[in-house]
C-alpha cells in the first residue's frame, strides 16, 4: 500500500513526541512516560535518552510505547526529578545526583579532580559501581543508565600562568568537592546556580567557574571568559532512573530491550556523545581565538594531581563506604585504559 499524506504526518507526529505505537494499539500496550526538565534539543535528550528510547521503541514494537515530555512538562523543578519517578508522576526521568543532596552522597566521587579523563570512562565506572551496588540512593527505582558530561575544566576571566595563582580567587564550585579542591589551592569557593553564576562574571565579582565545554555553551558562559585552563576537575554524573512498579509491571521482553540499550551501551554512546560536543565547541573557541586555552605541562599535571590526592582522601574519610568504592573506581579506570 503507498502511505498517504495522512499516514506519513501521523508517523512523523509520532516520531516528534517520541510515541511510535499506532493509535490503534494505544489502548492495550502500555505507555512508559520519559521526562525530563531540560528542552528536547539539550545534549542529554538528543543525543542520550531520545536515542536508547527510540532504539528501544523499535525493537519492542507494539508491546510498549515510549512517550517523551521534554523540557519540564510533567514537572520543571531540576532539584525534584527523582520525587517524580519515584512518585510514577514519570515512569522514567533524568536525574542529576549533585541536586539531590545527600540522597546520592557517594556519587560525589565523580566530582574529584584528576581523576576521571573522559565521560565515557566516568559512565562506565558509574555503572559497574552501581551493578555491584555500591552508589547508595537508588534502592527504591530502577537504574536504566549512567552517563556523565565532558571532564570540567576551569574558565578564567582574566588568564593566569598556572593554578598556583588560584590563591585569593573566587572561583564559582558546582558542589562541595569543588569547594574542597578550591580550598586545597588556596582559593575562595562560591557556590551559585548558572544564572548567579554568569551575572557574578559580568559583574566581575567572581574570578573564574569550574564548568564543563558543554557547560559553558548551555548557559551562554563562554563569552564572558578569556581562559581555559584544561585541567580534568571531575565530571557531572547523570542517572537515567525508572519507576520501580513501571519496570516490575512491563513484559519481559520490553524489559530486556530496556535494559539492552541501557546499561554499558548507554554509557558508551552517552560518552561519545558528550565528548564529541566537547570537541566540537572547543574547535569553534579555537578558531575564534577569543579564548585562551592552557594545556597542563605533563608535569604539572602530576603535581597538581598530587596535590588533589587531599582532596580523595577528604572524600574517603567523609564518606562510609568511602574507601571500598574509591578502590573499585581506581580498579575499574585501570582496566578501562589498559
Amino acid at each position: 500500500m503507498i502511505p498517504t499524506r495522512r499516514h506519513l504526518l501521523s508517523a512523523a507526529g509520532a516520531l516528534a513526541t517520541g510515541s511510535l505505537v499506532s493509535p490503534s494499539r494505544a489502548q492495550s500496550s502500555p505507555l512508559v512516560k520519559v521526562a525530563t526538565f531540560v528542552p528536547e534539543q539539550s545534549v542529554g535528550v538528543a543525543k542520550v535518552i531520545k536515542p536508547w528510547m527510540l532504539a528501544t521503541q523499535q525493537e519492542v514494537g507494539t508491546r510498549a510505547r515510549f512517550q517523551g515530555f521534554w523540557g519540564g512538562s510533567l514537572g520543571k523543578d531540576a532539584f525534584k526529578q527523582f520525587d517524580l519517578v519515584r512518585t510514577g508522576v514519570a515512569d522514567a526521568a533524568w536525574v542529576l545526583p549533585g541536586y539531590h543532596g545527600k540522597q546520592f552522597e557517594d556519587m560525589q566521587i565523580f566530582e574529584l579532580p584528576f581523576l576521571f579523563e573522559s565521560a565515557t570512562e566516568a559512565a562506565l565506572v558509574g555503572w559497574h559501581l552501581c551493578e555491584k551496588k555500591m552508589l547508595r540512593g537508588i534502592e527504591d527505582v530502577h537504574l536504566v543508565g549512567f552517563f556523565a558530561t565532558e571532564v570540567s575544566n576551569l574558565w578564567m576571566t582574566n588568564p593566569i600562568k598556572s593554578l598556583d595563582e588560584l590563591k585569593g580567587k573566587k572561583i564559582r564550585s558546582v558542589g562541595a568537592v569543588h569547594a574542597e579542591w578550591l580550598k586545597v589551592m588556596g582559593a575562595s569557593a562560591e557556590t551559585m546556580d548558572s544564572p548567579e553564576m554568569n551575572e557574578g562574571l559580568q559583574r566581575r565579582t567572581l574570578d573564574g567557574v569550574i564548568q564543563s565545554w558543554s557547560g559553558m555553551r548551555t548557559f551562554k558562559t563562554l563569552p564572558l571568559v578569556r581562559q581555559n585552563q584544561l585541567a580534568p576537575i571531575g565530571v557531572i554524573p547523570f542517572l537515567l532512573l525508572m519507576n520501580r512498579k513501571t519496570f516490575d509491571s512491563l513484559p519481559k521482553d520490553v524489559q530486556d530491550a530496556v535494559m539492552k540499550h541501557g546499561g554499558t551501551t548507554l554509557a558508551r554512546g552517552a560518552g561519545e556523545a558528550y565528548e564529541g560536543v566537547g570537541q566540537e565547541i572547543r574547535a569553534t573557541v579555537e578558531k575564534d581565538a577569543k579564548i585562551q586555552l592552557a594545556e597542563l605541562a605533563p608535569s604539572d599535571k602530576a603535581r597538581y594531581a598530587q596535590q588533589a590526592q587531599a582532596v580523595h582522601k577528604w572524600w574517603i574519610q567523609k564518606s562510609p563506604n568511602g574507601e571500598k568504592i574509591y578502590a573499585e573506581a581506581v580498579a575499574q579506570l585501570k582496566k578501562i585504559r589498559g
